[in-house]
């Protein structure tokens, strides 16, 4: 093991994802959520490939962490996360800083720094909130960040289970995604749905279980078995102008297909799911987290 001191000047970015009251679960339910969070986390590791300093991985407990080059892409890592594993709520802390005592060939859980404790700090604020369940923390001012940050998370979390369905193949079809890495492999987001058809869920959580309503196997409703991007939504920090972006031709009957139901019964999805609401407030967001990225130093 070789320990280095790091670039004082160069920032990154961690990310600290927990579940919320995660002992609440029995040990049957924590057992299926772990093992549904390590399929995700591989796959969204090969997705994000481009922008991931340390991969993501589990650092004690019910608890994830990884090492980001930039802000948008821990964000849009987040994103996909806290869809695939709903109605699991989830909370998570983003720190901005040096990372300044490295591991050479290391876990992220072993590296430290700056980054590091802001992350942590950032985790810790969300646990006295009401209102927010994400933070950034820098050395800046985050307050007008973290407010837009957590402004979809209401809406997220009235989504029913076909709702929520219908909103991650709309991910999956139109991602959001950057312009300086590929973030979208068709075998893997194929995969990710997939997996996502068949997590178990208590119906406690109000939600519910098993498969979706519109067809007995997703394998049917696919082309060829492999899901393909329709559209991807660039965030470069320029356009602020959510619906002219996110809406597009044939949505409804791109997610009907994948549903194998019909493009109403989508559109209805659609709109009870307040996804189109959703992917404006998260774009408009994501949109500031890119352009202010300067600020960070990164």
């Amino acid at each position: 093991m070789i320990i280095k001191k790091g670039d004082a000047m160069t920032k990154y970015v961690s990310l600290i994802i927990d579940i919320e009251n995660s002992r609440g679960y029995n040990v049957q339910e924590r057992n299926a959520m772990q093992e549904f969070m390590i399929d995700c986390i591989k796959r969204l590791n090969v997705l994000f490939s481009g922008a991931v300093q340390f991969e993501v991985t589990f650092s004690a407990g019910d608890e994830v962490q990884g090492l980001f080059r930039d802000v948008t892409s821990a964000v849009l890592y987040l994103r996909l996360f806290e869809m695939l594993i709903r109605p699991v709520k989830i909370r998570a802390g983003i720190g901005v800083g040096e990372w300044n005592v490295k591991i050479e060939d290391g876990l992220s859980t072993e590296q430290d720094g700056p980054v590091y404790h802001r992350a942590r700090q950032a985790i810790e604020e969300v646990y006295k909130k009401q209102t927010q369940r994400y933070r950034i923390c820098s050395e800046n001012d985050d307050d007008l960040l973290n407010h837009l940050l957590n402004s979809s998370c209401t809406l997220k979390e009235q989504q029913g289970y076909m709702q929520n369905i219908a909103f991650i193949i709309m991910e999956l079809l139109y991602p959001f995604t950057k312009s300086d890495f590929v973030l979208y492999k068709h075998d893997i987001i194929t995969e990710l749905l997939k997996i996502k058809y068949e997590y178990k869920i208590g119906k406690r959580n109000g939600y519910q279980t098993g498969r979706p309503l519109y067809t007995e196997d997703l394998d049917t409703c696919l082309h060829g078995d492999v899901l393909y991007v329709v559209d991807p939504i660039n965030i470069d920090g320029n356009s602020f102008e959510s619906e002219e972006v996110i809406i597009k031709k044939n949505m409804s009957s791109n997610i009907a297909e994948v549903l194998g139901c019909k493009r109403q019964n989508a559109d209805m999805l659609i709109k009870r799911g307040n996804s189109i609401a959703i992917r404006a407030m998260d774009y408009i967001a994501l949109q500031y987290i890119e352009r202010e990225q300067r600020m960070y130093g990164i």
